[in-house]
């Protein structure tokens, strides 16, 4: 009986060792000796499209709309005038300009063009046309986002993206705009970070309207796939040169214990919900079980937003309202609190790849006032991005976040991630030495 207990125990130990080194070699986490990685050694395409990325609600100032009420109610640092962006962007976008970009990812403010329900203003909207064409007057392509994290206040008092009735209102609002911009405008992101959305507002409650429940955020999520699947088929059947993704947000999740099955198990349960399910809505049509009407294939490219990776196991600490970022002992702290993981960029570009259309870098970045952090994260970054490019991935772009400091959401203004620094007090824009390592290699790329 002993030496059946024996063997049994010694079988089971040698099923877990192989489980373990299989999961270790399927789901490598790499950490690259920085020292011995020759960063200048970088080439792009001729045709690569380097940018910047901005958000309305993080930018223009003067709004009211889902995040201001929230700001409100719960006491946070308001927006207020942001960057006054709405009334200074023709010396922003000489900024652009001066960096040497191509391309410029931006959203469109709905709570502008419909503060009322049915109550349209057109005033705004033939100022983004104005943004456009100043845009194209420059040389730079204009990549439009319609959904940034901020829609109209009467939407959200209606439940926004949690009833499915509220779907025909969002693809209306896309409908107006792509009209009236997309003889001009070719790239279009529907939906800016879903997950981040669904589960910041819905699970943990720091985003609007700051609800804490799974069954909603699930709910959400798969109305959002809704939304984009609609809003695509629609847009798509009225202009069909028009390239239409969205930006998803690929953060890593990698076990705490890397020997351990239950750390495994619950790193890959996140990255399946994080990530997974809404691959699988697009390759498959289906989405936690359901069925997704026009999901499947609905993407001409796949916006990428890589910002981390999130080291995690049995006990996570996303079970409450605060986020307890962990690192590895031979990481960098960024000033949000994650860790810069440069390697893992690779991995999110190898994910992205999967959805079978070609990958615009839509968000890279990090929050760091001194900048200190910066100018080697933008290295590593570009680095890592070369060589997979090399490797034959279809990446057609790189937008980092952000061209200058703005209101960062639940942290309000207390991360910098801008190439420029804002000085709040008067609005002014400095270009950070990072700024000046991004054009500079731009200028370096275009001129081979």
């Amino acid at each position: 009986m002993i030496e059946a207990v024996a063997t049994f125990s010694l079988a089971l130990l040698s099923v877990v060792l192989i489980w373990m080194i299989y999961l270790r070699r399927a789901h490598p986490e790499p950490h690259l000796d920085w020292g011995r990685q020759d960063l200048d050694s970088i080439k792009f395409p001729e045709n690569f499209h380097w940018g910047v990325a901005t958000a309305a609600h993080q930018v223009e100032g003067g709004l009211r709309n889902n995040w201001t009420a929230f700001e409100e109610s719960k006491d946070m640092e308001l927006s207020g005038d942001a960057c006054d962006h709405w009334r200074l962007w023709e010396q922003d976008f000489q900024m652009l300009s001066d960096l040497g970009l191509n391309t410029y990812r931006f959203s469109i403010e709905w709570s502008r063009l419909e503060p009322e329900e049915g109550a349209w203003e057109e005033g705004p909207l033939k100022e983004y046309s104005k943004m456009v064409d100043d845009l194209i007057s420059r040389g730079i392509r204009p990549m439009v986002t319609l959904h940034h994290f901020s829609h109209p206040h009467w939407w959200e008092d209606k439940g926004g993206f949690s009833n499915a009735e509220n779907i025909p209102d969002f693809v209306r609002y896309c409908d107006r705009v792509h009209a009236a911009l997309s003889d001009r405008v070719k790239v279009w992101c529907t939906i800016n970070e879903p997950v981040v959305f669904s589960s910041m507002g819905y699970a943990l409650g720091q985003f609007p309207p700051g609800k804490r429940s799974i069954t909603q955020t699930v709910l959400v999520m798969k109305n959002m796939m809704v939304a984009h699947s609609k809003v695509y088929n629609l847009l798509k059947s009225k202009d069909k040169d028009s390239s239409i993704g969205f930006a998803k947000n690929v953060t890593l999740f990698d076990p705490t214990n890397r020997w351990s099955p239950l750390d495994w198990a619950a790193s890959r349960l996140l990255d399946w919900i994080w990530n997974g399910a809404w691959q699988r809505a697009i390759q498959k049509g289906r989405m936690f079980g359901s069925n997704i009407d026009g999901a499947k294939s609905s993407l001409d490219f796949i916006g990428l937003n890589y910002y981390t990776h999130f080291v995690t196991g049995l006990f996570v600490p996303t079970a409450t309202s605060e986020l307890d970022f962990q690192k590895r002992d031979n990481e960098v702290e960024t000033d949000f609190g994650y860790p810069m993981y440069a390697e893992g960029f690779r991995r999110a570009i190898e994910y992205a790849s999967a959805f079978g259309v070609p990958i615009e870098v839509t968000e890279n970045g990090v929050a760091d006032a001194s900048d200190s952090l910066r100018p080697e994260h933008l290295k590593r970054h570009l680095w890592i991005l070369s060589e997979a490019i090399k490797d034959g991935y279809d990446v057609r772009s790189f937008h980092y976040w952000s061209l200058m400091d703005n209101f960062e959401w639940a942290e309000g203004y207390s991360m910098r991630f801008g190439l420029y620094e804002v000085n709040y007090e008067d609005q002014s824009r400095s270009l950070r030495q990072s700024g000046e390592i991004y054009r500079d290699l731009i200028k370096a790329q275009l001129k081979r």
